[in-house]
């Protein structure tokens, strides 16, 4: 078959996701009724004012992502990041979740993730360059401690109205970027990647997701070739495309997470070493993290 492969729009790789999405279901056997649902914590002092805040994601797989954890500077040491932490993972068992997943960077608070219970599953060495970056999880299914105040600073924790979560979110997002770049200056914007495969018609029958940060990292966010067009080498050829142009844009070792399903699909493309594996997830498979010199 003769195909070509094209640079994505937004909506493409909306249409990617969904489809890759679909397999993860398939496999996963997941409740159709579970959908990704996002919370914004916020904790505040007694006149209104914002201290710090986090944001919960739980996706289909029942598992929990806590992020954009800040806190302001002068409110530090009293105990607000972990009693944010431990509502959001209070919330997120109560929604069903069995596992919280972070990321973090060693300028960052791998310390305060170790202290809260979390266990490292992998280190991505000089990313950014001449740091690290630790990817953890946790189990929720084993109980959650209580957050102990460590000071004596009256705050309130709670949960954005659902018409100011998104842009709390914006913010807290903003103010943890602020601390990133002030620890290591980002070389350039998110560069999109993106790419598909389309049949004569125009019709999508393959694509691959992900791009090439501001620190020249990279990672296939997803992947997916249509069931009639398999085995026809298209898979592969949209992943040295997309390695191609990560190269081109700085970027010197890939990353990929992929499920056990897929697994020999990555390794067929040179993703030789398990640099960490975890278990249970989605529930009776395994998650790998692979990487690839390029």
């Amino acid at each position: 078959m003769k195909y070509e492969i094209l640079p994505c729009s937004d909506d493409d790789s909306d249409l990617i996701d969904e489809k890759s999405d679909q397999i993860v279901r398939d496999h996963a056997d997941i409740d159709e009724d579970t959908e990704e649902e996002t919370f914004v914590y916020q904790a505040t002092d007694q006149d209104g004012n914002l201290l710090g805040g986090c944001v919960l994601v739980t996706d289909e797989l029942r598992t929990a992502h806590i992020y954009c954890l800040w806190v302001d500077e002068a409110h530090r040491r009293q105990g607000i990041a972990t009693a944010l932490f431990r509502e959001a993972e209070r919330k997120a068992a109560d929604q069903g979740c069995y596992l919280s997943l972070i990321g973090t960077f060693d300028f960052q608070a791998k310390p305060f993730y170790d202290r809260l219970g979390y266990s490292l599953i992998v280190t991505t060495h000089d990313y950014p360059k001449g740091h690290e970056h630790y990817f953890m999880y946790k189990r929720l299914d084993r109980g959650i401690e209580e957050a102990v105040p460590s000071g004596y600073f009256p705050y309130v924790i709670s949960v954005a109205k659902e018409e100011d979560a998104e842009e709390l979110g914006e913010e807290l997002a903003g103010r943890l970027r602020e601390h990133d770049v002030a620890c290591v200056p980002r070389e350039h914007p998110y560069i999109n990647i993106s790419k598909k495969v389309t049949d004569e018609n125009g019709n999508i029958i393959a694509g691959i997701v992900g791009g090439v940060d501001g620190w020249n990292g990279s990672e296939i966010e997803s992947i997916w070739v249509d069931e009639a067009y398999r085995g026809q080498g298209i898979g592969s050829a949209l992943v040295r495309a997309f390695e191609k142009d990560a190269k081109e844009h700085g970027v010197r070792q890939m990353i990929v997470e992929p499920y056990d399903w897929i697994l020999e699909f990555f390794r067929k493309n040179d993703y030789e070493t398990v640099t960490g594996v975890l278990e249970d997830l989605p529930k009776g498979h395994t998650m790998y993290c692979m990487d690839k010199p390029l």
